[in-house]
């Protein structure tokens, strides 16, 4: 029967092309706004190497400190060393802890072929757990071990790029480079790593304690869940982490900015709880937009479709269809037309990324987007569901009318 449906639905695209053709460039156009809202989140927060466990991770954003007498308020988007080390490294609940830190400003490095050219690499500091945390490729090489961080021993990660721009063709393995002066031997070459892994990528990675004085910095901070069901245990272990700050701290109370999940996380960039409720209302608000509108212009070229079919209907009715397998079969043959636009809208839902991705991914023109964020099963279900919905909305109304057409009113063209 679904086969017959879907090549009438064929057949009647063809009768009347132009609007077809207007149909579906509106049903395209409707889904890749849409669509482009869904792509953008879907990146931000899909799991793939290296980030492959961004549903498992939770993040401490920042942290703000008050003096007890009220004279005085610090913030910080990052949390101090000593906090993480006295108060947060020994918590039970999650499996790792990673920390880490990018350099305000690119950090200067030379090779010992040549100290006198400086190049300016992005810098990551962090810790042996980093490399258990994320998954990387690695070309050449390892990371640096426990061993090698617990030492504090001055050994490099770099990305094939960098190690390109540093060396050529040449081998970089077990080169020595300079970062701000300091000598490093590179000990593993990575693939490199698109900016919207905004905790995994950079051009150098170092263990933190190679670097001087990084008990006085401050760092980002990772947890990873042994599953989601502990993030509950997570947040309740970090309060009580704060409380014993604030028992123990004459002068000032502290207040840590999380633990947040990955989803949570990216939804704000200051220094504040972020309202899950506020934004989970817009969001909602805007894509109930994207949607009525488009479909209620849409509704007028369903009825046009359905006025021509008035007769047909009348005389199936007459030879005993059901309202519903009428109703049903419109709102099929609808939802053909609705999958072939969604198909040309998912498209260029991907192009519009690609083209706005500073915009919409906070990154750089020349960074890559990987194809696994793109195309992805979620981002198949949003579409079809997308379809579906557009189609309910654009075509429901009309096609309950022709369900409900008495058979003389369908055959005489009325009351539709």
């Amino acid at each position: 029967m679904y086969k017959i449906y879907f090549k009438q639905a064929i057949a009647m695209l063809k009768q009347n092309k132009f609007i077809s053709i207007i149909t579906i460039a509106g049903t395209a156009l409707a889904i890749m706004m849409i669509m482009v809202l869904i792509v953008s989140e879907s990146i931000k927060n899909i799991s793939v190497a290296p980030e492959v466990n961004r549903d498992r991770t939770m993040y401490i954003r920042g942290e703000i400190k008050e003096q007890k007498n009220n004279k005085g308020r610090q913030s910080n988007g990052n949390t101090s060393y000593q906090v993480y080390k006295d108060y947060l490294s020994e918590m039970k609940s999650p499996e790792l802890i990673s920390i880490q830190a990018n350099a305000w400003n690119k950090s200067q490095v030379t090779t010992s072929e040549d100290l006198m050219e400086r190049m300016p690499f992005e810098l990551k500091s962090t810790d042996a757990n980093f490399w258990k945390i994320m998954s990387f490729s690695f070309t050449e090489g390892s990371p640096f071990s426990e061993e090698d961080f617990k030492s504090g021993l001055k050994k490099a990660v770099v990305t094939e790029k960098t190690a390109k721009t540093l060396y050529g063709n040449q081998n970089a393995l077990g080169k020595t480079i300079h970062i701000d002066f300091k000598p490093y031997t590179i000990v593993g070459i990575v693939k490199d790593v698109s900016q919207i892994f905004k905790y995994a990528s950079t051009d150098i990675y170092i263990p933190y304690t190679s670097r001087s004085a990084y008990e006085q910095g401050s760092f980002q901070i990772l947890f990873l869940a042994k599953s989601k069901k502990d993030f509950d245990t997570i947040v309740e272990e970090v309060r009580a982490a704060e409380r014993k700050y604030n028992a123990t701290d004459e002068e000032w109370t502290l207040k840590l900015l999380g633990p947040y999940s990955h989803a949570v996380h990216k939804m704000t960039n200051s220094l504040g709880d972020p309202d899950i409720k506020g934004n989970i209302r817009k969001i909602i608000f805007v894509l109930a937009i994207l949607l009525i509108i488009p479909a209620i212009n849409l509704s007028s070229f369903s009825l046009s479709r359905i006025k021509r079919r008035t007769e047909e209907i009348g005389i199936r009715k007459a030879f005993g269809a059901k309202k519903y397998v009428i109703l049903m079969q419109v709102l099929y043959e609808n939802l053909i037309t609705s999958l072939i636009g969604g198909v040309v809208g998912l498209i260029f839902s991907f192009a519009v990324v690609m083209w706005l991705k500073k915009w919409l991914l906070d990154v750089g023109e020349d960074s890559s987007i990987p194809l696994e964020t793109l195309v992805s099963f979620p981002v198949f279900l949003a579409v079809f569901l997308v379809c579906l919905l557009l189609n309910l909305l654009s075509a429901g109304i009309p096609a309950y009318r022709a369900s409900n057409v008495n058979i003389v009113d369908s055959l005489n063209r009325n009351n539709l």
